[in-house]
């Protein structure tokens, strides 16, 4: 298979789109039963909103897909956003900068912090052999206290917690750099370019250079690529930096307001929305583009923060969202079975 290709067919995107429906159609009905003022949605304090919550969304897609194409499940997503986030605020914390100078400077040390947790589950693999996914998520619960120590505030985005009860705290964090609307609004917008640009270009790249086919050979039968000369663990090392950086990068983001407008609303711990905009997008980078915009726009409906608040709709939507990984990711995970792969290829030579 092609990463990137789903197999799905049409039922994989007519049940994306039923998802994406019963978004929209079940926020609408519950903030009506719940008396959700319509207009409730659109006295936040500026009207970017969306325009963050596509950034943030969109990078943290190609945070998970980009490593996909070279055969990686990123489940370190979390602790790369965590990461970008406490460096962020230690940034913001201990800097003599002017708001807009550090969250320029947040965004940028996020990214490479983020891209260092890539790099590490990257080499826990190749000096190791340990799993990207147990990595990953270890990885990630060791990271849920980093914000602890870097935070300089008493509230967390609930994104960026996990229910544990008593175990777990709130994760304090940066109170908001108080930057101006109009600088917010501009480089909301500069990011949101930035991230239609890396993925339309990441997308190009992998249909039309020779790197993209290197990729494209490492992400659907490494053995194979390993014979063919290819260099899979310096691609692989690279996909998880690159996602990393992405992931990061949303994690420096939830700095950028009080509250913690950008992606506060989501419904589970924020690093996972990547994989949501994966599988919706059915795998596509264009896709992923497309339900970045879409759920931008379905968290900033009106009543979606008293829908969201809402307990059992809550789980609903957490059920809607993964529902989406049970036909998509079958669908796009390489087969990297050693004895299927010698298989194959005693298979060809028998032809």
């Amino acid at each position: 298979m092609i990463p990137g290709r789903c197999r799905g067919g049409i039922w994989a995107l007519v049940g994306n789109v039923f998802v994406l429906a019963s978004l929209f159609i079940g926020t609408r009905l519950i903030s009506e039963q719940l008396g959700a003022a319509p207009a409730s949605a659109l006295t936040a304090p500026w009207s970017g909103d969306v325009i963050l919550v596509a950034a943030g969304l969109l990078f943290l897609g190609l945070a998970f897909l980009l490593p996909l194409h070279a055969g990686l499940v990123n489940f370190a997503i979390h602790g790369q956003v965590l990461a970008g986030f406490a460096v962020g605020s230690l940034v913001t914390r201990y800097l003599a900068l002017t708001p807009g100078g550090g969250a320029s400077l947040a965004l940028a040390i996020g990214a490479v912090a983020g891209a260092a947790v890539g790099v590490v589950v990257a080499w826990l693999k190749r000096r190791f052999a340990i799993h990207e996914i147990l990595s990953g998520l270890l990885i990630g619960a060791a990271m849920m206290f980093a914000p602890r120590g870097a935070g300089v505030g008493p509230v967390a985005p609930p994104t960026l917690t996990i229910g544990l009860g008593s175990l777990v705290g709130g994760l304090p964090w940066a109170p908001g750099l108080k930057l101006p609307p109009n600088l917010v609004l501009a480089w909301g917008m500069i990011l949101l370019v930035l991230g239609l640009i890396l993925g339309f270009l990441a997308a190009h790249l992998l249909r039309a250079s020779v790197k993209g086919f290197d990729l494209r050979a490492v992400g659907s039968n490494p053995l194979a690529a390993v014979a063919a000369g290819v260099d899979v663990d310096g691609m692989q090392t690279w996909m998880m930096a690159i996602g990393g950086a992405c992931a990061g990068l949303a994690g420096a983001l939830q700095l950028w307001s009080q509250p913690a407008v950008a992606l506060e609303r989501w419904p589970f711990p924020l690093g996972f929305a990547g994989m949501s905009v994966v599988f919706l997008g059915a795998g596509y980078l264009r896709g992923a583009l497309v339900a970045a915009l879409v759920l931008a726009v379905w968290l900033n409906m009106p009543g979606s923060t008293e829908a969201l608040g809402s307990p059992e709709w809550g789980a609903a939507i957490t059920l809607l969202l993964v529902l989406p990984s049970l036909w998509v990711l079958p669908r796009l995970l390489p087969d990297q079975g050693a004895p299927r792969a010698i298989w194959r290829t005693r298979h060809r030579e028998a032809l």
